[in-house]
């Protein structure tokens, strides 16, 4: 039982920060916030190497944090090339995004000149 809560956490903690990082809301994430972020995860990942529940096998709660290591590495290397963090990720939702937005500027336009 100590070990599914153990494992449950941790993994809940790696998911809502990775949404976090991948939520299309962000558009943009400082080398500072990146920064915190990877201390955060190192912190985790210590925890994660504790062994805080008997009963893992080597590095398994470890596993639960590695997705996010490699997201949060990829952002720091990106970052320091340019300032948009994760835009490759959300590049599709940008462009539908556009398009929707264009496809309603023509309706309001169809609308106003159906009224006139």
């Amino acid at each position: 039982v100590a070990q599914t809560a153990c494992m449950s956490a941790c993994k809940h903690i790696s998911t809502s920060l990775m949404q976090l990082l991948l939520d299309p809301d962000v558009r943009q994430i400082s080398m500072g916030a990146l920064q915190q972020l990877n201390a955060d995860v190192k912190e985790c990942e210590g925890f994660a190497r504790a062994g805080p529940v008997a009963g893992f096998q080597g590095d398994t709660l470890l596993l639960a944090f590695s997705d996010l290591r490699q997201v949060t590495v990829a952002g720091m290397r990106e970052t320091s090339r340019k300032n948009n963090v994760f835009a490759q990720f959300r590049k599709t939702d940008r462009d539908r995004q556009k398009l929707i937005d264009t496809i309603i500027k023509q309706l309001r336009n169809l609308i106003a000149q159906q009224q006139a």
